[in-house]
């Protein structure tokens, strides 16, 4: 479920990518407001294509670059970035 695996990543740290724009940024917003927070939430956005592999790496790396130092604990982005 997804309060628990983002629950998971929060205590290990690790941001979540994901295509699942129906509810998982209701979830990770959930937690953030009841306090317990998550460790960062990336979403697709509906023009990439889930078997699109090539143009999900290349939104990732440009985006890695500019947010490498972003403090990432209860954000939410969306890629690509408009």
């Amino acid at each position: 479920k997804d309060p628990v695996l983002l629950e998971v990543l929060r205590e290990h740290g690790q941001i979540l990518i994901t295509f699942d724009r129906r509810t998982m940024a209701m979830h990770a917003g959930q937690l953030t407001r009841g306090g317990g927070g998550h460790a960062g939430v990336i979403l697709f956005r509906r023009s990439v294509s889930q078997m699109d592999y090539g143009r999900q790496s290349r939104l990732m790396i440009e985006f890695w670059r500019e947010s490498s130092g972003w403090d990432w604990l209860d954000r939410i982005e969306y890629l690509p970035r408009i």
